[in-house]
């Protein structure tokens, strides 16, 4: 796995209040070693989600 940078910005907050690092968790995700059921596997799908317009019927 590659070093990523640091930025404050790239922090997100899980329900219980522990900090995760994006870059982090993306490339944990590239790499097969974040497990489907962890949390941070949880924000970093909800972070993409956000991202992604969404379509309104």
């Amino acid at each position: 796995m590659k070093a990523t940078s640091f930025d404050p910005a790239d922090l997100v907050r899980d329900e219980d209040g522990e900090l995760y690092h994006l870059p982090t968790l993306r490339a944990l995700y590239a790499a097969g070693r974040l497990s489907l059921e962890s949390a941070g596997y949880l924000l970093l799908m909800q972070h993409a989600a956000l991202g992604r317009p969404r379509l309104i019927a």
